[in-house]
């Protein structure tokens, strides 16, 4: 985190709450990926996480100051246009990794919160691994001293010098449409990924699925395998959208459907809601996005904010938030536009 954004949230925790909170049906939208007090070598490379201590002592705060609410009430109440309780908050947690069963969910029992998870269906039962993922491990593995022929093959797959800080920064740039490099340079390193993924497992199982629906958690879906929606086509978008909701619909037996953007819903088509949104019977209930709480072009898109990095407690992170919502409405760009 930038100097300027340490100094911004510093200031945002000395502002009192009860000036931010705004109407109180604004709806707060926390997400996190996992919580862990482990170092886990497939996500170290990617984003921080909070472990155990600092996340209950999140939710402490959140249930001091608003009040939980779940998925399928939110969905309810949009249906029937009607209010929220004042001031109320939904966590949400993407990617179903196998922290969420493992150590969120008896957290989240334990203190009475319900949460929604999103969850990529090519993943589930460890089917495939995340391509992101491997690109962590590349990285991993790239700490350790490597010979100057595997440094070699490695530029060369990757298209880059064969000095380490380069092929790190290029195993970093790694997207969607040429993941498959990860493979490539994952055998140059003698990284067997799928002997890895049946040894450790990373996400959740359908019996934890199951069992989380069973305890009252919502799911909803996160796109099949993870991509860059801004790299596809709307076809495409669509496609990822519909089969991974429809998967945990059919499987799981759910009467409603929720689907929440991988990475980013910047620059996402006018089209694409309409196409979901539309109509007698709508593909999805909630589309949750990443604008940071603002409002978007239909009520049923939400748009939550990322509260996971450990340097910020929760105060730091929903007062800044609060305030940076006041300062977009004021700017009059409080409304996410689509074209």
């Amino acid at each position: 985190m930038s100097i300027a954004k340490k100094m911004y949230y510093q200031a945002a925790r000395l502002v009192n709450l009860s000036l931010l909170k705004g109407a109180p049906t604004r709806l707060l939208l926390p997400y996190h990926h996992l919580v862990s007090n482990e170092q886990l070598p497939y996500v170290k490379h990617l984003y921080p996480y909070k472990g155990v201590r600092a996340f209950e002592r999140d939710l402490d705060y959140l249930l001091k100051h608003f009040k939980p609410v779940g998925l399928r009430e939110i969905i309810m109440a949009a249906r029937r246009q009607t209010p929220l309780p004042a001031h109320a908050f939904l966590l949400t947690f993407d990617d179903g990794l196998k922290e969420v069963a493992e150590v969120i969910a008896p957290l989240l029992r334990q203190k009475g919160v319900p949460a929604a998870f999103f969850l990529n269906s090519a993943f589930i039962d460890n089917r495939s691994l995340f391509y992101r993922f491997k690109m962590s491990l590349l990285v991993e593995a790239l700490q350790q001293p490597q010979s100057k022929a595997t440094l070699t093959a490695l530029g060369e797959v990757l298209h880059t010098d064969g000095s380490p800080e380069a092929i790190i920064q290029a195993v970093k740039r790694i997207r969607y449409g040429n993941r498959a490099l990860t493979d490539a340079a994952g055998t140059v390193l003698g990284l067997d990924f799928n002997a890895w993924l049946a040894e450790h497992q990373p996400f959740m199982s359908s019996a934890q699925i199951q069992a989380l629906v069973e305890q009252g958690f919502a799911i909803g879906g996160h796109s099949v395998d993870h991509p860059y929606y801004q790299d596809l086509t709307l076809e495409e978008m669509l496609q990822q959208t519909t089969e991974s909701v429809e998967t945990l619909v059919n499987r799981f037996k759910l009467d409603y459907r929720a689907f929440a953007f991988p990475h980013s819903d910047a620059g996402i088509p006018k089209a694409f809601f309409d196409k979901l949104l539309q109509g007698p019977e709508p593909a999805v209930d909630l589309i949750f996005g990443t604008g940071n709480q603002r409002a978007d072009i239909h009520p049923h898109i939400l748009h939550r904010f990322n509260c996971e990095r450990p340097e910020l407690d929760i105060e730091a992170a929903v007062k800044g938030i609060l305030i940076y919502n006041r300062l977009q409405e004021i700017r009059g760009k409080s409304v996410i536009r689509r074209d």
